[in-house]
């Protein structure tokens, strides 16, 4: 009897892992549709950032982020929190801009060899599931409903020791309808983690150039970071 119960476990195992990379295979399909029509993306969107060590949320922010691509592929990005305080994080040719009015601050950073993880905060948002490849290892963890929208989970596995020195893994969660992310979270080694969810998503909304760009204030403290 123990014998056909472990048998019996394997041939159902066996079949998980082909129906999971059935499914794998058919929303990769999917999204590579939809990535070669992509232009631009916007949301809402509600950030949080959980500490282990404390075993709790950090207070969470909210506002409206922007993507698209630059001619050069490389990526374009808007985050503008409204609460609870106004910032504003822009990313545009290799050089990411966070300003904050109400300390009339701005930091702004060259990311030089670092430029590629802009695109982690837009993980999934009209990519080619063949680049995503080749950096990540891609797993599928099923299905569940988020706001009552059916999604899938996908579970991204960096393949660079260097960046799982950072981000040990990013998980999707795509939604049926639009095979669009409305979660993601982003894992990093010492439990903490950043979780994103997205609403009112919108493709290939109308967006411009100056939309990825901060034109500041003459009287802001400039922080220039190397």
């Amino acid at each position: 009897m123990m014998w056909i119960s472990v048998a019996g476990s394997r041939g159902v195992s066996c079949s998980q892992a082909k129906n999971s990379q059935a499914a794998l295979d058919r929303l990769l399909v999917k999204m590579e549709a939809l990535g070669r029509g992509f232009q631009s993306f916007s949301a809402d969107f509600t950030q949080r950032k959980y500490i282990s060590v404390l075993k709790e949320f950090e207070n969470p922010e909210s506002g409206i982020f922007l993507y698209a691509r630059a001619k050069d592929g490389s990526a374009l990005l808007r985050q503008e929190f409204k609460a609870p305080g106004r910032k504003i994080l822009t990313i545009k040719g290799g050089t990411a801009t966070v300003y904050q009015p109400s300390i009339n601050q701005a930091s702004i950073v060259n990311l030089g060899k670092n430029k590629d993880k802009a695109e982690f905060l837009a993980l999934g948002i009209g990519q080619s599931p063949a680049k995503l490849r080749e950096t990540f290892n891609i797993e599928y963890q099923g299905e569940e409903k988020l706001e009552g929208a059916p999604c899938s989970i996908l579970v991204l596995k960096p393949k660079s020791s260097a960046t799982a020195a950072f981000l040990t893994s990013i998980t999707l969660w795509i939604k049926a309808a639009n095979n669009l992310p409305v979660q993601q979270k982003l894992q990093e080694p010492n439990g903490d983690y950043l979780l994103n969810k997205f609403a009112n998503e919108k493709l290939n909304p109308k967006v411009a150039d100056s939309d990825f760009e901060q034109k500041l204030p003459k009287t802001v403290d400039i922080q220039v970071i190397k």
